[in-house]
């Protein structure tokens, strides 16, 4: 699966397009290096998705006398002719995850996925436990595939120490030569860098003043982006940069290419887009736990906020 890309999940979405109305439910079988960017791209593909499409695979090959594919495989046929679930899913192990929600998370065991900052959709073990209360509800629109995808985005993680010189003749080349449109950049903690960077920050701006869409991501297995809460978050929030919220790298990436390749958006609202929760890959700003250490006040008012959200 490491040679999958847009191309071939395109592929996918559309196979599942053109059968759409002759089938229940979708059962993908891929390798699971990429199942998690996978079911992910997918996931924004699909608008309206009103069936079940499941993503499966197995850490041991079914040609093994010993394996889980057999077992992986039977649930997620099971899953993908449930009628309580419209969206695209990873089955794997004991578990069915949202795919856009879903991260590989181990190389050499057979819980190989989980789905950091979301409960798993349902469990398995003597019985089929399934959460409600958690499944996307049944779609209110026509079911619409849109398959296009621009790849024209780099990811960067920063380590302590960068040379950010480096960073910033990468990112000015990139937006020269393959004209860059989108930059995700995995920062510390809450979407944190050196406070020192100056030159780097000012790089940032001047890519979103060109239309890049500049994202920060977290390097944090669970938890959120809080831009504004320490200093160095609100000069990239001043710069233009964007918050992917408690999204996993694979949605992030995922999101940012079905935006980016939505021909009737324009940059503004791509960034826009990108605070909001599409295909349930994302929690709202509103319903986020206050930041840590935050003040009395801050707490009271995102009660009041959170209590008109209901």
């Amino acid at each position: 699966s490491s040679d999958m890309g847009p191309g071939d999940w395109a592929v996918i979405a559309q196979d599942i397009a053109t059968n759409y109305y002759h089938f229940d439910g979708f059962v993908i079988i891929t390798g699971t290096d990429t199942m998690a960017y996978a079911a992910s791209a997918v996931s924004f593909m699909f608008q309206n998705l009103g069936k079940p499409v499941v993503f499966t695979g197995s850490q041991i090959p079914l040609r093994e006398p010993y394996n889980d594919a057999r077992k992986n495989l039977i649930m997620a046929i099971i899953f993908a002719s449930s009628d309580t679930v419209s969206e695209v899913t990873i089955f794997f192990h004991d578990r069915l995850l949202r795919g856009c929600r879903a991260t590989k998370v181990n190389t050499c065991k057979l819980l190989a996925f989980d789905s950091p900052n979301i409960d798993s959709l349902a469990t398995i073990g003597i019985h089929v436990e399934e959460k409600d209360h958690l499944f996307l509800p049944p779609p209110k629109g026509a079911f619409r595939v849109r398959t296009e995808m621009d790849t024209r985005l780099i990811t960067l993680r920063l380590v302590p120490g960068f040379d950010d010189a480096m960073i910033i003749h990468m990112i000015k080349a990139a937006s020269k030569e393959t004209v860059l449109k989108g930059l995700i950049l995995q920062l510390y903690g809450a979407g944190n860098m050196p406070s020192l960077k100056n030159d780097l920050i000012e790089c940032l701006k001047d890519a979103t003043d060109d239309g890049v869409c500049v994202v920060v991501s977290t390097q944090c297995h669970t938890g959120s982006v809080i831009m504004g809460h320490y200093a160095t978050g609100l000069a990239l929030k001043e710069a233009g940069v964007v918050s992917a919220g408690d999204m996993t790298l694979e949605a992030t990436t995922a999101k940012l290419a079905y935006l980016l390749g939505r021909q009737d958006l324009a940059i503004d609202e791509v960034r826009d887009l990108m605070g909001v929760d599409l295909r349930g890959e994302l929690t709202p700003e509103g319903l986020m736990p206050p930041p840590p250490l935050a003040s009395t006040y801050q707490k009271a008012i995102f009660k009041k906020n959170r209590s008109r959200i209901f």
